[in-house]
């Protein structure tokens, strides 16, 4: 590569690592060049293990997009220039790539032979150091007996290239897990050897990927196996209904409770075979009943076993509404507030609040006739007020439902009072340590620090145009509390709360460690010992620590209704002949809802009513709210997300209120998962708390150590979809929450630009 050109990429891109000499040395003999690349028979109809591996490259997110919109340097870039490119139809298993950095430092990269781990899996992370914003190559040969195409399945950590035969069939720049058959894709193949390419882009953290290559008469056998997945995931979705229902299924008038039947019947008979089902309904002070008496609400529980010894439970809340109620006829009034958006102008959304109401009017009345959600709002609007016959149960609408089925469901496991009552936080001697407006100096902060932390954010602010809201505290002082930006809707506020995400994790984590302090769960205890469908032992026995880091083989978000379906674990529980327990790490949400029923049955309350009155009231909170889901549905403060920090920094404790011990704290930290389950391996995890270390820029470099870091080695906290920041730093006695929307254009930047800011106004910085 010409300095000329080398320069000029310097200059355009403005990145950390760059490639300025590239030689490449290969055999004199062609024979020993091509022998040793791995070939894979595409008669074997299986993912591909053997792979010859090219890395690391450097990955670095650029300040301007490149020329195919990504902000990720080694997405874009083709590192193979000089062995023809990333449309190569060979690359000699012989290969020597010789590069130096910035820093003049020589890099030798040569092909690693790698075979796939136990589940197919080729882990990136545990091949190279300092993985973080790194790209890699793999490559290998598949042959085929003859012109045929091909059908891939792929899941990568996290952006993938796929190239066959020189020719890109592939490309998604994504942040995830490895999750496998995610992606899918097909390919001609020509008979003989067939040069496949992946190129694996890596954000932080885990890295790998997997692809599996089919034939055709593979691939029909394969998509059996999908469509059967596909039949028993709609199965696990569906409910019952009244017999020639009409769109007013939630709904009936007093007298004989609707026959019910399976919503599709041919579905369920398929999946499950022919069983029969006993049908129990409830009345609003719980009591079961044969005959609806009068209006109002009623819940029916489900319950069926069959041939295989599956049992399926279904419950339902239904509304039973007066003989003559003519609830079609009513006009209703609607108003929507403003929508904080980008594309939507607020005043011109104003002006037109009556068509704008109108439209919300019709989609209120198809949701509050035609959806179950209706049926719980109209029996909440029923049930209110002196005549309410469950004064004791609290919180809006759905959680009041919920509440509902979890006692009824508490009465049909007959487990009433089996678990002594979840205490609230118990009183300290000596308060700890909390949020509190101070000096730098009792910081223990350089003086200057607060000023020189507000011009990063100024700057930040100010190239990214994505507003925020930011708090620094040390020592429970808060260095700096000040808010950044407009949104839409004017101007962010130090009391504008935002979504956090996945941050969820680390809240639910926590409220899990009141039930572990007290005794009442353990963090390795099965499921099954608290929900009847779930084994105990064995195999597919899933535990807290299994739903908490990840690893009890599950996917995806909110899934089957999630923690606001009754019986969510008994779908979860029909899954178990499917899915694979302690064998991989894929980061999902299903776990946190399963850990939350468990809290609930154990508790007899609803997880998001525990959350207030156990967790946000004790801690004085006014404007958390978190009532959809464990994994993600938090909205707070910058300032009461790191009131979870200090309480976290403090080891379990706030003020005068202690939540767990400093025991359950540290049993709540991250933790090499291979202690638990050897066949994970490079993996830490907690309980919704995760490893939040930020690589130094002079890592590896003047004499420095590779895993050099800002601030702490031991920075903990939870990352966010949002770009939310929660991260505490027990070596410094550092908080850091910042809450905000999107990450936005140049957030890596000044994430570093701020935490390296806070690194130098510390006057002692312990590493």
């Amino acid at each position: 590569m010409k300095k000329g050109r080398t320069a000029k990429i310097l200059m355009n891109y403005l990145i950390c690592f760059l490639i300025l000499g590239i030689s490449i040395s290969c055999s004199n003999s062609v024979k020993k060049q091509w022998e040793n690349i791995p070939i894979h028979n595409i008669q074997k109809n299986s993912a591909i293990t053997k792979w010859l591996v090219l890395g690391p490259f450097p990955n670095p997110e650029v300040d301007e997009p490149m020329p195919d919109g990504s902000y990720l340097y080694g997405y874009y870039t083709d590192f193979l220039a000089q062995v023809g490119g990333e449309t190569t139809t060979k690359i000699p298993a012989t290969v020597n790539l010789n590069y130096k950095d910035k820093n003049y430092n020589v890099q030798n990269i040569k092909p690693i032979p790698v075979t796939a781990r136990k589940n197919n899996i080729v882990d990136l992370k545990s091949l190279f150091k300092g993985t973080n914003y790194q790209t890699a190559y793999a490559y290998c040969y598949i042959f085929s007996n003859k012109p045929q195409t091909a059908y891939f399945f792929l899941g990568s950590d996290d952006g993938v290239k796929v190239w066959i035969n020189g020719k890109l069939e592939h490309a998604l720049n994504v942040g995830r897990a490895v999750t496998p058959d995610e992606d899918f894709f097909k390919a001609d193949l020509q008979k003989g050897l067939n040069f496949v390419l992946v190129k694996i882009t890596n954000y932080v953290r885990e890295w790998g990927f997997i692809v599996k290559v089919l034939d055709e008469e593979g691939y029909e056998l394969y998509r059996e196996k999908i469509r059967e997945k596909k039949a028993l995931n709609d199965f696990l979705n569906t409910t019952l209904v009244p017999i020639n229902a009409d769109p007013w299924n939630n709904f009936f008038t007093p007298g004989e409770f609707p026959t019910l039947d399976w919503e599709d019947p041919y579905l369920t008979e398929k999946v499950m075979g022919k069983f029969s089902f006993k049908v129990r309904w409830f009345n609003n002070r719980l009591e079961e009943v044969k005959k609806a008496e009068k209006p109002g609400r009623y819940a029916f529980y489900v319950e069926g076993k069959t041939k295989d010894g599956r049992i399926i439970r279904r419950a339902k809340t239904m509304y039973c509404m007066p003989e003559n109620w003519v609830a079609w006829g009513e006009r209703l009034k609607a108003k929507l507030e403003f929508f904080p958006v980008n594309f939507i102008d607020n005043n011109a959304m104003m002006k037109q609040k009556e068509p704008i109401g109108d439209s919300v009017l019709r989609l209120l009345q198809r949701c509050l006739f035609n959806q179950e959600e209706g049926a719980k709002l109209i029996s909440y609007l029923d049930e209110i007020g002196p005549n309410d016959p469950l004064k004791d149960f609290t919180m809006n609408p759905l959680i009041r439902d919920e509440e509902f089925h979890l006692a009824i469901k508490r009465k049909i496991l007959g487990i009433e009072g089996k678990w002594r009552p979840l205490k609230l936080p118990i009183t300290r001697r000596e308060p700890a340590p909390v949020l509190r407006q101070g000096t730098e100096e009792e910081a223990g902060v350089k003086k200057g620090t607060r000023a020189a932390l507000i011009k990063v954010c100024q700057e930040w602010y100010k190239e990214s145009g994505e507003p925020f809201v930011i708090l620094i505290a040390r020592k429970g002082v808060i260095i700096l509390h000040e808010a950044f930006g407009d949104r839409p809707d004017g101007p962010v506020t130090l009391n504008t709360a935002s979504e956090i995400a996945s941050i969820s994790k680390l809240i639910t984590g926590v409220m899990f460690a009141q039930f572990v302090d007290q005794g009442l769960i353990d963090i390795d205890d099965p499921v099954g010992k608290f929900l009847p469908d779930f084994p105990v032992k064995g195999e597919k026995a899933i535990t807290l620590r299994h739903c908490f880091t990840h690893t009890c083989g599950l996917s995806g978000h909110e899934e089957w209704g999630g923690v606001h379906n009754p019986w969510l674990d008994n779908v979860i529980a029909n899954q178990l002949p499917v899915i694979e327990v302690g064998k991989r790490h894929e980061y999902n949400g299903m776990g946190y809802d399963l850990a939350g029923k468990v809290m609930e049955i154990v508790s007899g309350k609803s997880i998001f009513r525990l959350l207030k009155e156990n967790f946000f009231d004790p801690l004085g909170l006014k404007h958390t709210v978190m009532e959809e889901d464990l994994a993600f549905s938090c909205h707070t403060t910058a300032k009461e997300l790191a009131i979870f920090g200090q309480l976290m920094l403090n080891k379990g404790s706030y003020g005068d209120k202690q939540f767990f011990s400093e025991v359950t704290f540290e049993r709540l930290l991250p933790k090499p998962l291979n202690q638990y389950y050897p066949e994970i391996r490079d993996i830490s995890w907690g309980i919704g708390i995760t490893e939040m270390t930020q690589k130094h820029p002079l890592a590896g470099k003047n004499g420095n150590p590779e895993d050099l870091t800002i601030l702490s080695k031991n920075m903990f906290g939870h990352g966010s979809a949002t770009s939310a920041i929660l991260r505490i730093d027990p070596d410094n006695g550092l908080v850091i929450s910042q809450t905000r929307r999107r990450g936005g254009p140049y957030y890596e930047k000044y994430l570093e630009k701020l935490l390296l800011t806070l690194e130098n106004g510390l006057k002692e910085i312990k590493k």
